[in-house]
């Protein structure tokens, strides 16, 4: 054969593969077409590369049914052993809409507790002291999940507090994303590892021609102590979180401590994760069984919850590629489309879907105030030109951008004074349909409010942004932003 007639052989064959990958995408797969679409464009523009991309990343996640089947059976025991002996009050609100919020993420696990304090932390200094705090004096249970567990100063104060209440004998548990934490290898954990403490790594990271978890990340950030206080929110564990990164200062995050009902549901779905978690080279050294989850669980029927009365409504929502329901997406959906007059939103990457700025262009249409808080300093300058080519729109009807001085981390939505979300979940794509997250929904009148307060303290401190001075900015972040959108849903 000639040169040529190779050369048109090998166009021919890629010609015939991409057709029929194109043809298993659309109609096998059954994909949303916002998700197809920058597919297809992949494949007509880079085959090779995007068909080797696409199985290792765009297939899904291999989920292990026995696992999963176990995780459900520890959601089912757990909740049904709480309401069975009173220890969780369903809420029911007077409001007809936040009735319908509330409907919206409830099932037999999902309910929206009564009784519960909180405290709001935008300081990671306070929040690591008191959750440090409250590891030390815990009795029973340390169980602690973060997407990133840094093998720095600040992971180091927590391991050491975690190792030692290990060493008096408590179960003390750690679930790290295998992907966010290359550096938390066994010789940082040996110490608590070998005082009794269990490590399990959420999906392994190696690339492998089997791994279809590879995309996929566990981007909850969780903390339970003794069934009594849970943590939920932005914060991970490591020094950039107390504005020590010169490059991305100052750091502002929320997040939440709840004592009360709601951490019930908290243990639930750190338990669920745990139980699905992997066994890999770390965790072989401290294997768990499964009855031993169990053992775990129950502590619940030891009735340990820190008991209150202050009433502020709690509903904790989670989701990810586990489910095709977008629970989180849904309840920021709802909540602005309930919203009657004012409505703040803080995220760091801001990549949504069409559903998603549709529904806030009809909340300004309606005549709704709307706020979004972004930084002003990213932490990564792909997703920032990504997150400003979807800006446009807003700031064309109206809606007001600001740029916070500084990184703001917090993933925080709040509706008029009627509830707020905090938790782990960003504005964009990924959090909303490939990362595994959790929020806390708030509908007690005073956090409320608190949030509120804490969005214009924001909003006080930060610049602006005018249609007239994005229309202005440079061309070459023009470019930029039209080519890095063409990736914003694998990003």
């Amino acid at each position: 054969m000639t040169t040529a007639e190779i050369i048109y052989l090998t166009i021919l064959i890629v010609f015939i593969i991409n057709f029929f990958m194109i043809l298993f995408l659309v109609f096998l797969e059954r994909k949303d077409p916002k998700s197809i679409l920058p597919w297809i464009f992949a494949f007509l523009a880079f085959p090779i590369l995007s068909w080797i991309i696409y199985f290792f990343v765009g297939k899904g996640p291999k989920i292990n049914r026995k696992r999963w089947s176990r995780r459900k059976k520890i959601a089912d025991n757990m909740i049904a052993h709480e309401f069975a002996y009173g220890n969780l009050k369903f809420y029911e609100s007077d409001d007809r809409e936040i009735r319908e919020l509330i409907k919206l993420n409830s099932n037999e696990y999902l309910q929206c507790t009564t009784y519960n304090e909180t405290k709001i932390y935008t300081d990671a200094h306070e929040m690591y002291e008191d959750q440090i705090k409250d590891i030390k004096e815990a009795k029973e249970t340390v169980f602690v999940l973060y997407y990133l567990f840094k093998k720095d100063d600040a992971g180091r104060r927590f391991l050491d507090a975690m190792t030692e209440k290990a060493k008096e004998g408590l179960k003390v548990i750690l679930v790290f994303d295998d992907s966010g934490n290359p550096k938390t290898t066994y010789s940082f954990l040996r110490k608590f590892i070998k005082a009794g403490g269990i490590v399990r790594p959420f999906f392994s990271s190696h690339f492998t021609l089997i791994n279809h978890n590879f995309a996929y990340r566990n981007h909850r950030k969780i903390v339970v102590i003794d069934n009594k206080i849970g943590y939920v929110g932005g914060m991970n564990i490591g020094v950039d979180y107390l504005s020590q990164d010169k490059k991305i200062k100052p750091w502002r995050d929320t997040h939440l401590r709840i004592v009360g009902e709601a951490v019930s549901l908290l243990q639930v779905r750190f338990l669920q994760d745990f139980s699905y978690s992997d066994h890999n080279k770390i965790s072989k050294k401290n294997k768990m069984s499964s009855s031993e989850i169990f053992k775990a669980v129950k502590y619940f029927e030891k009735n340990i919850k820190e008991k209150t009365e202050h009433v502020n409504p709690i509903q904790i929502v989670s989701s990810g590629p586990d489910s095709d329901k977008e629970e989180i997406k849904r309840s920021y959906l709802k909540m602005i489309g309930i919203a009657h007059h004012t409505i703040y939103l803080e995220t760091p990457y801001f990549i949504p879907d069409k559903s998603f700025i549709d529904a806030l262009l009809i909340a300004k249409l309606s005549g709704v105030d709307i706020n979004l808080v972004i930084p002003g300093v990213p932490d990564k300058k792909t997703v920032y030109h990504v997150t400003y080519s979807y800006l446009e729109e807003l700031l064309k009807a109206g809606i007001n951008v600001y740029l916070y001085p500084g990184f703001i981390h917090s993933k925080m939505v709040v509706c008029d004074d009627r509830v707020a979300s905090i938790g782990t979940a960003n504005l964009d794509v990924r959090s909303f349909s490939m990362n595994f997250e959790v929020t806390a929904l708030m509908f007690g009148k005073k956090e409320v409010i608190e949030t509120i307060q804490i969005a214009v303290n924001d909003i006080s401190k930060s610049h602006k942004l005018t249609y007239l001075e994005y229309k202005n900015r440079p061309k070459k972040d023009k470019i930029q932003e039209h080519l890095f959108r063409l990736c914003a849903p694998l990003m």
